[in-house]
C-alpha cells in the first residue's frame, strides 16, 4: 500500500484493519497492532482506539489495561466516540485505571452525546439500576427520567436488553407516562429479536392480558422460547402449566409449534 509506505497515518491505520480483519492478507494481529501503533504514534485516533483494544484483548500484544487505558484516552480526547465509551468503561471496572464511577460516567455522556449505542446503554443501564436502589423518592424519580432518556435512545436504535427495560419503565410509570401499550410494544420487540428475557416478560402480558387481550396459547409460545434459553420466568410459568394443565393437550400442541416456527428478527434489520 502506497500511503503506508510513506507512513501515511490513515494508510497505516486501514492496513491495520486489513490484517485484523484478514481482508485481502492472512489475519495477522501481531501486524495489525503494528500497524495501529505507527499509526497511533502519528495522533490518529481511530488507530489509537483499535490499539487500545488490541491491548485490552490480547491481541497481537501482551495484554495490559494500563497501556489500553492510555491509548483510549489519547483517542477519547480528540472526541472518538468508541474510544469515550471505552474509557468510560475501564473506569467503569478499574481496569488500567483506578476505579471511578463520577469519570465513567463523564466519558459515557461524551461517547452517548455523539449516539455511541454502547455508551447510551450503559448510561440507561446505570441510571436504571441506581433509580431501583435509591432510598430517596425524589432522586429515584430523576434517575429513573435520567435511564428512559438514554435507554429510549438505545431501544430505537435496536438494542435488545434496552428495549426490555424500557418496557419495564413503561409498564410501571417510571420516568415515563405509564402506557402499557408502549410497554408490549418494546417487550415484543426485544423478544422478537430473540431477547430472553423480554420474551418471559412479554409471555406475562398474554397470560393476564395486560395490554393485550388475555392469550395463554400465545403466552406459553413465549414462556416455551425464553424456557429455551433459560429465562427463569419462563421456565417457572412452563412448568406451572403443565403441572396445573392451564391448557388443553390442543393448545400445548398449538403453543409449541408456534414456539417451533418462530425465527428472530435479524439484529439491525428493525
Amino acid at each position: 500500500m502506497k500511503g503506508a509506505e510513506k507512513e501515511d497515518p490513515e494508510a497505516l491505520y486501514f492496513l491495520g484493519k486489513s490484517y485484523a480483519g484478514g481482508k485481502g492478507v492472512v489475519q495477522d494481529y501481531v501486524k495489525a497492532a503494528e500497524y495501529y501503533s505507527k499509526a497511533a504514534e502519528k495522533g490518529y485516533a481511530y488507530a489509537q482506539n483499535n490499539l487500545g483494544a488490541c491491548y485490552a484483548r490480547g491481541l497481537g500484544v501482551k495484554q495490559d489495561y494500563q497501556q489500553a487505558a492510555g491509548w483510549y484516552r489519547k483517542a477519547a480526547e480528540q472526541g472518538d466516540a468508541l474510544a469515550q465509551y471505552s474509557l468510560g468503561s475501564a473506569y467503569s471496572t478499574g481496569r488500567g485505571v483506578p476505579q471511578d464511577l463520577r469519570e465513567a460516567l463523564k466519558w459515557w455522556r461524551k461517547s452517548a452525546e455523539q449516539n455511541q449505542l454502547q455508551a447510551q446503554n450503559a448510561l440507561g443501564q446505570h441510571f436504571f439500576w441506581t433509580a431501583a436502589n435509591e432510598t430517596n423518592r425524589e432522586a429515584s424519580e430523576k434517575s429513573y427520567c435520567e435511564a428512559a432518556t438514554w435507554l429510549e435512545k438505545c431501544a430505537e436504535s435496536g438494542q435488545a436488553d434496552a428495549m426490555n427495560n424500557l418496557a419495564y419503565l413503561y409498564s410501571q410509570g417510571l420516568g415515563v407516562q405509564r402506557s402499557l401499550e408502549q410497554a408490549v410494544r418494546w417487550y415484543r420487540a426485544a423478544a422478537e429479536l430473540g431477547f430472553a428475557k423480554a420474551q418471559g416478560n412479554l409471555g406475562l402480558m398474554y397470560q393476564d392480558g395486560t395490554g393485550v387481550p388475555q392469550d395463554l396459547v400465545e403466552a406459553h409460545k413465549w414462556f416455551t422460547l425464553g424456557a429455551n434459553q433459560g429465562d427463569a420466568i419462563g421456565r417457572r410459568q412452563v412448568m406451572e402449566y403443565r403441572d396445573k394443565k392451564l391448557l388443553t393437550p390442543e393448545q400445548f400442541a398449538e403453543a409449541e409449534r408456534l414456539a417451533r416456527r418462530f425465527e428472530a428478527v435479524p439484529t439491525g434489520s428493525r
